[in-house]
């Protein structure tokens, strides 16, 4: 009996490693009212459903921008949490196309050569597989130092403004290069990768919306949209649907030096369509 419970134990604790992987920033609404307050849901799992709380402790940086103001740094003592949601009341500015980002402080986790393949199909990153089996290593256990980087775009009025394109100055971040706000359905939203402020070229993001998202019996992702970032580490990606959206990316390498074998970054952005 006590084997089996270690089992269960070691089987939960590699479930919590592959379903928490991603956060995501979220409103009821994305279209908010001028110089009112407004709640920031963080998820800290899926799209559609927190898993977990996102401690406070682990949170580096809190930004929010404004429109036509500069970068501001909420009161993180406001954060409350409920159904597994962290929650943070904040005021609203003018009208305009806001910012708003959590960059959380690096964790390591070691990892058995099977929950360590399964968390690369999770995130979609099977070119790591592919040369762990070339240098003989997919059969070793591993680690993976990791954070998490993470912002949603909302639109407070119906004036639309360009601090959308605001960089926090995150290991990653996605930054739209043109305003969410401006599209409709049938248009394109096309959306840069910086890598440590600079443009990543061939790094895989996904993209998605409302309920569509999730995982294969494999644990490989099913996204809407997938694709490689051009020279200019831009991907594009055609706005189908009405609500919410999301773009996603992770930023893998192999670093032992940093108390590791792989440091990972992850990113998120996450804004609404309306008709």
């Amino acid at each position: 009996m006590k084997h089996k419970l270690i089992l269960f134990i070691i089987a939960l604790a590699g479930f919590t490693i592959l379903s928490a992987h991603n956060l995501f920033i979220k409103l009821e609404s994305f279209y908010l009212k001028p110089n009112t307050e407004t709640l920031f849901y963080v998820y800290n799992g899926t799209f559609g459903e927190s898993q977990s709380i996102l401690a406070r402790d682990r949170m580096v940086d809190v930004s929010m921008v404004n429109p036509g103001e500069k970068i501001s740094h909420p009161d993180t003592s406001n954060w409350y949490e409920k159904n597994n949601q962290t929650i943070l009341p904040v005021k609203t500015g003018n009208e305009g196309t806001g910012v708003f980002g959590i960059s959380t402080l690096p964790r390591i986790n070691n990892y058995t050569p099977e929950v360590f393949e399964e968390n690369m199909k999770h995130e979609g990153l099977l070119e790591v597989l592919e040369a762990r089996k070339k240098s003989g290593e997919a059969s070793n256990p591993t680690s993976k130092k990791y954070s998490k980087h993470v912002k949603a775009i909302f639109q407070i009025g119906s004036e639309l403004s360009d601090d959308y394109t605001t960089e926090l100055g995150y290991p990653i971040e996605l930054i739209p290069v043109n305003n969410p706000y401006s599209l409709k359905v049938g248009d394109e939203l096309s959306v840069k990768v910086l890598v440590n402020g600079k443009p990543m070229s061939d790094i895989n993001v996904y993209a998605s919306f409302n309920d569509r998202y999730g995982y294969a019996k494999d644990d490989s992702p099913i996204d809407a949209f997938q694709a490689r970032t051009d020279s200019d580490g831009i991907v594009k990606a055609k706005i189908s649907e009405v609500g919410h959206w999301y773009f996603r990316t992770v930023h893998l390498i192999k670093n032992p030096d940093e108390g590791a074998e792989y440091i990972s970054n992850s990113s998120t952005l996450t804004f609404e369509i309306k008709k």
